[in-house]
């Protein structure tokens, strides 16, 4: 008898480990503040573009996402060593491409500008021969897209670590540009005091794409392609855009529907 039970829970054991598990699982995003796709208010409730996104494939999945706002560069280290789950909003680049494994559709376009003071118009016309002795600015850890890095490694570069630093020392003339997105800048300059007013110049510096990203583990790509399939969903039932619209936040031409 005493044989036959031990048995049936050797059994059971395995039973059990092939099988989902009854609880619901928990999983951890992350990203930095990003107007519109990733904020956190007064009472600690998390919204944006991502956040819709991201709950609506839990409540499919029957998961359960937890978020945490941290600094860009910690929450990208974060999903790359497995930490987190899932990484919001990351543009695709190269060296990313080496640590991340980016989901198979972006979900949000962002325009890259230079931002100028108004009381200053100063010549750019595409060209970065003409920004050649200006003192630029642009932000720790944001990718700008290959021609920017490119053209600007002879460039004088000041880096800031949030994007709040960049635009006061831009308004008080520390700087001649600063390259950022209109979506995050446009948001900030509604709700801080800046000595003199700074606007985007034509024409743009580059258009980058906003991507969920996952470690580059094996055990995490079924949650990626689980995604995936989910978003190409959302895409073709007309969700994202109707989303999307509703955040104010544009979208790439092919997630669009007819």
């Amino acid at each position: 008898m005493a044989f036959r039970k031990v048995l049936i829970s050797y059994s059971l054991f395995i039973l059990a480990s092939l099988c989902p598990q009854a609880e619901a699982e928990e999983l951890l995003a992350v990203g930095t503040s990003f107007s519109q796709i990733f904020e956190q208010n007064a009472n600690g409730e998390y919204s944006g573009l991502g956040v819709d996104i991201l709950n609506r494939f839990a409540e499919k999945q029957k998961v359960t996402i937890h978020y945490q706002i941290a600094p860009w560069r910690r929450a990208q280290s974060m999903v790359e060593r497995g930490q987190a789950d899932i990484l919001i909003g990351p543009y695709i680049s190269e060296a990313r491409q080496k640590i991340l494994a980016f989901s198979s559709l972006a979900f949000y376009r962002d325009d890259i500008v230079f931002y100028a003071r108004t009381d200053n118009p100063l010549p750019w016309d595409g060209n970065y021969d003409s920004i050649r002795g200006l003192r630029i600015g642009k932000m720790q850890g944001w990718s700008y897209g290959y021609l920017f890095n490119e053209r600007t490694r002879s460039l004088t570069i000041n880096e800031f670590s949030d994007l709040k630093s960049g635009i006061e020392r831009l308004s008080r003339g520390d700087l001649d540009l600063l390259a950022s997105n209109i979506r995050n800048t446009q948001a900030l300059l509604a709700q801080i005091k800046i000595p003199q007013a700074i606007a985007p110049i034509s024409p743009t510096i580059d258009t980058q794409d906003g991507f969920m990203a996952f470690p580059k583990y094996s055990q995490f790509q079924p949650l990626q392609e689980s995604f995936d399939l989910f978003m190409q969903d959302m895409v073709q039932s007309g969700e994202l855009a109707s989303l999307a619209k509703a955040r104010g936040v544009s979208i790439p031409d092919t997630q669009l529907t007819n």
